[in-house]
């Protein structure tokens, strides 16, 4: 008797081939959605950690802002210093807010970074407390802060009553007629913030507060 030669056949192999890359190929889209997620994932906790940190701060700053005896500033630029992106606002105001140095109040300053950096920048020289703030203040005099990353749009709008505006000048004799003497019952407060990533696995948030200011009495 003749013995069989046992193998597989052609067809055999054939099938056992398009089985594995069929296996394959649902193992790499299963990898793929998975790693997909854990990267959107982490762009939404990246994302909603910058934005509770910059409302923290922006919250606890404008809560402190004050108008002093010789000082009324609380004023919104169109402008802010060399680094500063376009089309954003920028915010310089006077705030009780606690600092490392003697002073009691402390001039802080808000602006967008062309880096998508949202900075916070303070100065704690004792002239404009007991002066005035000077309309020629020197940026580089200031300590700066990134309060966020990856932030590509920030904007305040300021409330009083039912109007919304967003300029704001609360500095006596203010060159462009927008003179208030008081501060704004409350501040609107928008960020577009997004997470490291590239293509369809970048997420962007838009982020909106309202962050209601101190009643003050000045004499």
């Amino acid at each position: 008797m003749k013995k069989r030669n046992n193998g597989f056949t052609l067809i055999e192999l054939v099938i056992v081939m398009a089985l594995m890359a069929i296996l394959w190929g649902v193992a790499y889209t299963m990898f793929y959605q998975s790693k997909r997620v854990f990267s959107l994932s982490n762009n939404k906790l990246e994302m909603y950690q910058y934005a509770r940190i910059a409302m923290d701060g922006l919250s606890r700053d404008l809560k402190g802002a004050t108008l002093k005896d010789n000082v009324d500033y609380f004023r919104s630029f169109t402008t802010g210093p060399a680094d500063a992106k376009s089309n954003n606002s920028v915010l310089t105001f006077l705030s009780l807010t606690p600092n490392g140095s003697s002073t009691p109040v402390t001039l802080i300053t808000y602006y967008l970074k062309n880096t998508d950096e949202l900075m916070r920048a303070e100065y704690n020289d004792t002239s404009y407390i007991y002066g005035a703030v000077s309309s020629g203040l020197d940026p580089s005099q200031f300590t700066y802060y990134k309060l966020a990353a990856n932030t590509d749009y920030f904007n305040l709008a300021y409330i009083t009553g039912s109007t919304t505006v967003s300029e704001w000048d609360s500095t006596p004799n203010s060159p462009n007629g927008t003179t208030t003497r008081r501060l704004p019952d409350a501040v609107k407060v928008t960020l577009q913030i997004y997470g490291t990533g590239t293509g369809n696995t970048l997420e962007r948030g838009t982020f909106t507060t309202q962050i209601a200011l101190p009643y003050r009495i000045t004499h």
